[in-house]
């Protein structure tokens, strides 16, 4: 089924929008999508009711994805059907700090949760073209934005890829780092694990918090049934001793599982909770890491979208 079975005509096509805080554009946005007769038809929900579930949702995570787009989304326990808008701005709406000159705002009945995720993945492979953003965001009225995407024909029957729900890379450290840096990003920002990379960003491996947890441990030390004989001990001399000298390409381990931007969602959860990776690096044609998934992410945006 094509994504433009879930628009309204004129409504679903909001070009050139003035910016203002975040929660009045979802107001705005709304107001437009929601009009004739769509409160008629879903009876049991209002304009409040529905900006407050768009609010909630956006409070617990910020739904922007980079490249200037966000995909905030509600689910509705009265929708009949699943719809959404395409909006642009002149100038950036404030996203918790990422500037956002498309927003994309889908609403999905509760018992449907999956197509939002069907709808935020055509949209998100359509909009990472640098050619098509650009025509979207030049758009001048709701004929040529709608002609814009409907001329792609994106279909929710594809399979969600890596690409559709990964994050854009954030906190890494380079091989001649000290692993001081290392340990500091992940205490600082709760990271089970960091990569390696080089000046091009290609992976060279993986420090997770096992690895420093354990680091300078003897081997006799994990067999061990009871500390009792041994309470003095300190487990972390040797990486206080070390951790001044100590590089992040010397720590890493090179078992990071690095995927395509065309894997599947489910070879991803296999990799996740089979295979027990504690993350993902999805990387382009040229080796190059462009986004992360982890297990947090896929509870968040697949299981509790």
């Amino acid at each position: 089924m094509n994504i433009m079975n879930y628009t309204r005509r004129e409504e679903s096509w909001q070009p050139g929008l003035a910016s203002g805080p975040r929660d009045a554009i979802f107001s705005a946005m709304l107001e437009r999508l929601c009009g004739n007769g769509f409160y008629t038809v879903n009876d049991q929900l209002s304009h409040e009711s529905v900006l407050q579930a768009l609010i909630d949702r956006e409070e617990r995570l910020s739904t922007a994805m980079g490249e200037g787009i966000a995909f905030p989304h509600a689910r509705l326990e009265n929708l009949k059907k699943a719809i959404f808008a395409l909006a642009t701005f002149k100038e950036p709406v404030d996203f918790d700090g990422s500037p956002v000159r498309i927003i994309c705002l889908i609403l999905v009945p509760i018992s449907d949760p999956s197509i939002s995720l069907k709808i935020m993945a055509q949209l998100t492979r359509l909009l990472s073209d640098a050619d098509v953003r650009r025509q979207v965001l030049d758009a001048g009225n709701t004929a040529e934005l709608r002609n814009i995407i409907k001329a792609h024909d994106p279909r929710i029957d594809k399979p969600i890829l890596a690409r559709d729900i990964m994050r854009p890379p954030r906190f890494s450290v380079l091989g001649a780092d000290l692993v001081s840096k290392c340990s500091h990003l992940m205490s600082v920002n709760n990271l089970h694990a960091v990569p390696v990379v080089d000046d091009q960003r290609h992976i060279l491996g993986e420090i997770t918090i096992e690895r420093l947890f354990k680091y300078g441990l003897p081997d006799f030390f994990g067999q061990l049934k009871s500390v009792s004989f041994i309470a003095e001990f300190d487990p972390f001399e040797k990486y206080f001793e070390d951790e001044s000298s100590t590089l992040c390409c010397e720590m890493m381990e090179e078992s990071a599982r690095i995927v395509p931007m065309d894997y599947t969602i489910m070879e991803a959860v296999f990799d996740l909770a089979i295979k027990s990776c504690p993350k993902l690096y999805v990387v382009d044609e040229q080796k190059r890491w462009v986004g992360t998934i982890d297990k947090g992410l896929v509870l968040d945006n697949v299981i509790n979208h």
